[in-house]
């Protein structure tokens, strides 16, 4: 197709989109269970799911939660007790464990 020169007309091109960073605040609607299930869990998945899930439990403003561990070889009750010593919102000596299978940790 051969179009004359002056027939041709120059159209400004469209400006780019400009992208916003997305920060995403959950409000009062967002549930955070009282309970995080972590039977039959490998230990490293277990533990990104158990630190994640108490940032949300501090976010909502949870003063206990429980964490279902299980009975296997011990190892995600040893990472739970581990973490809570290790982790400063949680209060000390305040780790109860019943039934061997479930921790119970207080902010």
């Amino acid at each position: 197709m051969k179009v004359p020169t002056k027939q041709l007309e120059f159209i400004k091109r469209p400006d780019p989109l400009k992208t916003k960073p997305v920060a995403s605040v959950k409000g009062s609607a967002y549930h955070v269970k009282p309970e995080l299930d972590l039977r039959g869990e490998r230990y490293e998945d277990a533990l990104q799911r158990l630190e994640k899930y108490l940032d949300e439990a501090l976010l909502a403003n949870y003063h206990q939660v429980s964490i279902i561990h299980g009975k296997g070889t011990g190892a995600l009750m040893k990472a739970v007790q581990n973490l809570q010593m290790n982790t400063v919102q949680l209060k000390e000596n305040d780790l109860a464990i019943q039934m061997k299978v479930e921790v119970v940790l207080q902010f």
